[in-house]
C-alpha cells in the first residue's frame, strides 16, 4: 500500500442532522490526506442495505451514514432502521473478506459543516489500514 493513498468517503447524511444555517455543496472536496463527497438524504431510512453494499461494490473506499438522532426523526424510527441496516451490510462485507469497517454510523444533531468533515475525517483514518477498494475500477 501507498503512502499516497487517500481513500474516498462518501458520508450521507440526514438534513436534519446539520445546523441550519449550514449546507454543504455538491462534489469531491479535499481533505487531509483523503476525499469526501457529502451527500444528504431526506431520511435515514431510505437506505437498504443493498444500497450500502453497492456504494463498496462501486469503489468507494468508506461510507459514513450520519442519521439525526433517535428522538428527532421526523419519521419516528427512521434512524433505528438505518442502524439495523448498517449492522446487516457491515457484516456481509466483513463476511466477503471487505471489512466491516469500510461502513460506519455516526448519529449527529445541530452540526457544523467542519464537524462533518471531522467525521469524515475519522472515517477515512479507520478505513486507510484497510487499503485500496479491491473493487474499485472494476466493472461488474
Amino acid at each position: 500500500m501507498s503512502d499516497r493513498f487517500e481513500p474516498e468517503i462518501l458520508v450521507l447524511y440526514c438534513g436534519r442532522a446539520l445546523a441550519d444555517h449550514n449546507h454543504l455543496p455538491e462534489g469531491t472536496k479535499q481533505g487531509a490526506g483523503f476525499k469526501v463527497r457529502f451527500v444528504m438524504m431526506p431520511c435515514s431510512s431510505k437506505i437498504e442495505t443493498r444500497d450500502l453494499v453497492k456504494l463498496i461494490e462501486q469503489g468507494v473506499e468508506g461510507v459514513l451514514m450520519v442519521p439525526c438522532l433517535e428522538n428527532k426523526c421526523q419519521f419516528l424510527v427512521g434512524n433505528v432502521r438505518a442502524e439495523k441496516r448498517m449492522k446487516y451490510a457491515r457484516a456481509l462485507l466483513d463476511e466477503v473478506g471487505m471489512g466491516a469497517d469500510r461502513l460506519s454510523m455516526a448519529q449527529g444533531w445541530n452540526l457544523s459543516s467542519e464537524e462533518l468533515m471531522a467525521l469524515a475525517d475519522e472515517r477515512a483514518s479507520a478505513v486507510r489500514p484497510l487499503g485500496r477498494n479491491p473493487l474499485k475500477g472494476v466493472k461488474l
